[in-house]
């Protein structure tokens, strides 16, 4: 029987020690926000002696299964709580699987810690986010000695990858099961989307031995993002298409037009022209630009499917904020926000017709998907708490700096209040008029730009302050 019991705690005493958006012009927003958090909190799990997960971690909300990329996707918007959802033990659960040739399996099953797949198996791993999932937790919460104590399973894994994952070509290979997307109608040798992500992995390790002090391993990683991202802008670029391309054998485009490219803004691995080209097709209202934002496969395919199909499709909450965040990193900071909009103001008509949040959704009607669990989160918790405070409120978070980006493109007042970053909770308000409160109990940077801009010490306590 799987334990499944949830933080003891009541709603009220759930709200108090989480992040408050204060959006008085969105109150269905916050609703749908504030449900997020109810059912994540639903999905904290204790492990058993039989399969030796941690006491207490936050689940995938998928049966009783742990899997990889669930979990580091969960950490984008679980790394708000501080560790009420306690992601930090549901990443252990997987480093401490790991074999000694680096070898982290996707899923490991509930009944005793094993792996469902053998490691030889196409669908035996997952998209490798691990890194880049503690980096966004380190951005939060600034704790190098997380950091360090990650740094071996991290680079042990990534090292795995690229002798078992790799072509002669320096690409990737994958399967849909392994891509994550498990029906997705793709085939091919190699996967642009693994390719991709092994790009980001290397990213963030750079960014991580940068941290920690390792100046000669950043130098290290930095090449290998660098020569990984001239493979695929020379193998897997299609002109014509205007997107990058799973490849065959021979190196040949395989052509399919699913979100799998759009891994490449996020990656840092398009140049700007081509960024631009793939953001046409995000923009395209015939293919990815629906009335919610952004189906897993466009709906000029032949295969889509109106219900969603699955992967066919369908709106799901971790590709949305992967294509989202990348719009957002490569300066696209308009599509982002209306591409957030959209996607909540559909999460919330489907919450508000069913009273629940659910695993993926239609792209052409306010619906779930066909198939969709209800009470989804897990990764679900995406689009209404992360995506409303990193696109909607605008916030970029860097402790290790002790610096705050704070894009102001929300009309009218808004903010946020009890927010953690890095051991301190913070109060940021903005009339929508140029008048600005910072409220902290530490020195910080504040950078605002948007409707507002300027650069400023804010010191301990905080200040008010108005911006022309």
């Amino acid at each position: 029987m799987i334990d499944v019991q949830g933080l003891n705690i009541a709603p009220d005493e759930l709200r108090a020690q989480l992040p408050r958006p204060l959006l008085p012009a969105r109150p269905g927003w916050e609703r749908l926000y504030w449900r997020a958090w109810e059912l994540g909190a639903r999905m904290v799990r204790h492990g058993t002696a039989a399969n030796g997960f941690a006491s207490l971690y936050v689940d995938a909300a998928f049966g009783g299964n742990i899997f990889q990329w669930d979990t580091c996707l969960i950490a984008a918007f679980a790394r708000y709580s501080d560790e009420l959802l306690p992601v930090l033990p549901a990443l252990d659960n997987f480093y401490g699987r790991q074999e000694r040739d680096g070898y982290i399996a996707r899923e490991y099953r509930w009944e005793n810690g094993a792996p469902l797949w053998h490691k030889a198996s196409a669908d035996s791993i997952n998209p490798p986010l691990f890194a880049w999932a503690e980096w966004l937790l380190f951005q939060v919460h600034g704790r190098h000695e997380r950091l360090i104590a990650v740094w071996e399973p991290l680079t042990r894994y990534y090292r795995w990858l690229q002798l078992n994952r790799s072509l002669a070509n320096g690409l990737y290979w994958s399967s849909a099961m392994g891509s994550g997307m498990d029906n997705t109608p793709r085939v091919g040798a190699a996967w642009c989307d693994l390719s991709l992500q092994q790009a980001l992995n290397a990213l963030s390790l750079a960014c991580i031995a940068q941290t920690i002090g390792d100046a000669e391993q950043a130098q290290v990683f930095q090449a290998e993002h660098a020569q990984l991202a001239r493979r695929i802008n020379e193998l897997m670029w299609d002109e014509q298409a205007g997107l990058y391309q799973d490849l065959d054998a021979g190196s040949i485009a395989v052509p399919s037009k699913t979100l799998a490219p759009f891994w490449a803004l996020l990656a840092e691995v398009a140049p700007p022209e081509r960024a631009a080209r793939l953001v046409a097709h995000l923009h395209d209202p015939a293919s990815f630009w629906r009335a919610h934002p952004f189906p897993t496969l466009a709906a000029d395919q032949p295969l889509f499917r109106a219900d969603g199909g699955y992967w066919l499709g369908g709106v799901w909450a971790p590709t949305n904020y992967v294509v989202i965040s990348g719009l957002r990193q490569a300066g696209f900071h308009e599509l982002a926000l209306a591409a957030t909009a959209r996607h909540l103001d559909a999460l919330l008509a489907v919450y508000e017709a069913t009273g629940t949040i659910w695993e993926n959704y239609r792209s052409d009607a306010m619906l779930p998907g066909e198939p969709a669990r209800p009470d989804f989160v897990g990764w679900s918790g995406l689009g209404p708490i992360a995506l409303l405070i990193e696109q909607v409120i605008g916030l970029e978070l860097d402790a290790d700096q002790h610096m705050l980006r704070w894009r102001l493109s929300e009309r009218g007042p808004h903010g946020i209040e009890n927010l953690p970053f890095a051991g301190d909770r913070l109060r940021l308000f903005s009339d929508g008029a140029g008048s600005v409160e910072v409220r902290c109990g530490q020195p910080l940077r504040l950078e605002l730009s948007g409707n507002l801009s300027g650069t400023l010490a804010v010191p301990a306590g905080g200040m008010h302050f108005v911006v022309s």
